[in-house]
């Protein structure tokens, strides 16, 4: 290249060299006198002049980064909110519980025993599900069931074998009470034989089918075991030293869950035999909601069995029959308390709802699975099973008046319980109840009681166009420990 050419170029590309070779004037001309002569810039010399513009651009606007978070301060303040929201709450659940475990291991020496004559000739579904005897091993020393029976039924995919905490309690409890009270047997009280049912662990809580088809299992299932007793007693009538004892014509249900829901749905079947269920308990059971309504059926069958139990205690069908539900409280994350509440399902004449923290000698929130194995709870409730025991009886259980006063008082707290007893006479119609609240007065007429002097409260069922419409009713002045007071009593209103 020419050397005045080169010299074009170089001032072009770099101007500051070209400064110092050439003056500007003469830069100027030179370029302005020959433009067609100048080479084409190459691409090197292009990116690089293009590039300094570029760079100046983005000196003079904010940084990306910052343009970003500018842009959405909002959503990124919302994400921060939540994230931290989240930790917090994980936090408070798994490691800063106001309602800390301090249950006590319960332990037992379990032996099921599979019922193998409950075939198809008994129930349709003997290929699906199992029926077990539960025998303790140390103390039972026979494989058949001769005492007071009871049937467990599991909930949501729960097992057969969920029953041996309550069952080995009950049974050491038994043995206590042997020890201390000889005459036990005498009065009725000569233990109970624990059944429990092997439900494949279906997902009831899921299915409405499921509800349905264990139910008709469970009906099955209590006419099986009642057919055993009367061979069984025979046979072992030695043990019960002459005591005449009742041959069982029901038994006790233990419903864990959705094995409660299972109990009661099974009153509604046309295979149920009235009065063969005289007793439920319940334990972590969502009795007046699902917990999760994914399918339609559920939702009928709940309200189908609802339906049924409010109104089968005034129709009689439900007349003798208790019902105890024991939530577990806030530690219970599967079942919300408030679902276990009977609310109008059931009158508080026959029913009673309790959370565990609020039973005296427990005094814990249990968690759903921990409410069966929990020491503290078994121990309490093979207490409560001891109290209401009487096998001199069809129904092998106190009268329901007694046996609802019983439960009140071992499972509510002393602050709740209001005991008392109260004698109603309206011309020739005597009714006693040990429960003031509960006793029945047919009439406005006049109560004669005998009650602590600190209790005002309301009492009685009023007959109303031949059935039964309950009605508050306040005593104006409440007699002494002395003797009875005559009274004057005037309705106060209208309970639901």
């Amino acid at each position: 290249m020419p050397p005045k050419r080169r010299q074009q170029v170089a001032s072009r590309n770099h101007p500051s060299s070209a400064t110092s070779a050439t003056t500007p004037s003469s830069s100027r001309e030179s370029i302005l006198s020959t433009p067609s002569s100048l080479p084409s810039p190459s691409l090197g010399s292009q990116t690089h002049s293009n590039a300094e513009p570029e760079d100046s651009n983005h000196r003079a606007n904010p940084r990306p980064l910052f343009t970003m978070v500018r842009t959405h301060s909002p959503l990124l303040a919302l994400l921060l909110f939540t994230v931290t929201f989240g930790l917090l709450t994980a936090r408070s659940y798994f490691s800063a519980q106001p309602d800390t475990p301090s249950c006590v291991m319960s332990y037992s020496r379990p032996r099921f025993i599979e019922q193998m004559h409950f075939d198809s000739n008994w129930t349709r579904f003997a290929t699906k599900y199992r029926l077990y005897l539960y025998r303790e091993g140390g103390y039972d020393a026979f494989d058949e069931g001769y005492r007071i029976p009871v049937l467990f039924v599991p909930g949501n995919a729960g097992s057969p074998k969920q029953v041996r905490s309550i069952a080995s309690a009950t049974t050491s409890a038994f043995v206590e009470l042997m020890g201390t009270d000889p005459e036990a047997v005498t009065g009725g009280r000569i233990g109970y034989d624990f059944f429990t049912v092997g439900l494949n662990e279906e997902f009831t809580a899921l299915h409405g089918y499921s509800i349905l088809e264990q139910a008709d299992f469970i009906n099955d299932a209590i006419r099986y075991i009642l057919s055993l007793y009367p061979r069984t007693r025979k046979q072992h009538e030695g043990a019960f030293g002459g005591t005449n004892l009742a041959l069982p014509t029901s038994v006790i249900v233990i419903g864990h869950s959705m094995g409660g829901v299972v109990a009661r749905t099974a009153f509604t079947l046309p295979n149920h035999v009235v009065g063969s269920v005289r007793a439920i308990f319940t334990l972590a059971t969502p009795h007046n909601n699902p917990t999760a309504s994914l399918e339609y059926y559920v939702d009928r069958v709940y309200s189908s069995i609802n339906r049924f139990w409010r109104h089968g205690f005034h129709h009689g069908t439900l007349r003798d029959v208790s019902l105890v539900s024991i939530a577990g409280g806030n530690l219970d994350s599967m079942i919300n308390s408030d679902y276990t509440y009977f609310g109008d399902l059931a009158p508080q004449t026959n029913a009673l709802s309790v959370l565990s923290s609020g039973i005296e000698d427990v005094w814990l929130s249990l968690d759903h699975q921990s409410i069966l194995w929990c020491g503290q709870m078994a121990r309490k409730f093979a207490s409560l099973m001891m109290l209401i025991m009487d096998a001199r009886r069809p129904e092998q259980l106190v009268p329901l008046d007694e046996r609802m006063q019983i439960m009140r008082r071992a499972l509510y707290s002393p602050l709740d319980t209001l005991s008392g007893a109260v004698t109603a006479s309206v011309g020739k119609t005597v009714v006693k109840s040990t429960d003031y609240r509960y006793a029945k007065i047919y009439d406005d007429d006049v109560v004669r009681a005998d009650l602590p002097d600190h209790h005002v409260g309301t009492v009685g069922t009023k007959r109303a166009n031949g059935g039964l419409a309950d009605r508050a009713l306040h005593l104006i002045r409440v007699g002494d420990r002395s003797g009875d007071t005559e009274e004057k009593i005037s309705t106060a209103g209208v309970l639901q």
